[in-house]
């Protein structure tokens, strides 16, 4: 099964110069937790996430959450996102990532997944994005595809 089957197509995506508050509203409309960055003609340059965001502006938050101090760091976060709305995504986006070509396979988009620990995966035609594919949409696929050849073998029972 090929990334260009599975992706999502009509992928949001971001300039580098975009305003921080900008990225963050845009994920909350939209119910996604990370985005392409890319140039003026659609080559994918970075991705940002929440998390990209988050450790940011709160290097240790991770040993903040299991701490009692996570109320007082919670406020602490909330005072910097407003420091930093105006910021661009350039300063807070991850830079050479992973992609995955929309002609690749499957398995080839699990094991990027898996292996580097990431979950989304910009897809590329010629480094142009023109979608995104997560494990979801991969674990989706699969099981229609189980449930196309289940059927296929009822049919010709």
């Amino acid at each position: 099964m090929k990334i260009k089957d599975i992706m999502l197509r009509n992928t949001t995506s971001v300039l580098p110069d975009c305003h921080l508050e900008e990225v963050i509203e845009v994920m909350a409309v939209q119910r996604i937790n990370g985005i392409p960055v890319v140039d003026d003609e659609q080559r994918v340059v970075g991705f940002i996430s929440h998390h990209d965001i988050i450790k940011s502006l709160l290097p240790n938050y991770l040993g903040i959450i299991n701490s009692n101090s996570f109320i007082t760091e919670f406020i602490q976060l909330s005072k910097k996102l407003k420091e930093y709305a105006n910021h661009k995504v350039d300063e807070f986006m991850k830079r050479n990532i992973i992609t995955i070509n929309e002609e690749d396979n499957e398995v080839m988009a699990a094991d990027l997944l898996i292996r580097h620990k990431i979950h989304h995966l910009p897809v590329v035609r010629n480094g142009y994005l023109v979608g995104v594919v997560t494990m979801r949409d991969l674990l989706k696929a699969m099981i229609e595809k189980e449930e196309d050849q289940n059927n296929e073998q009822e049919e010709t029972q």
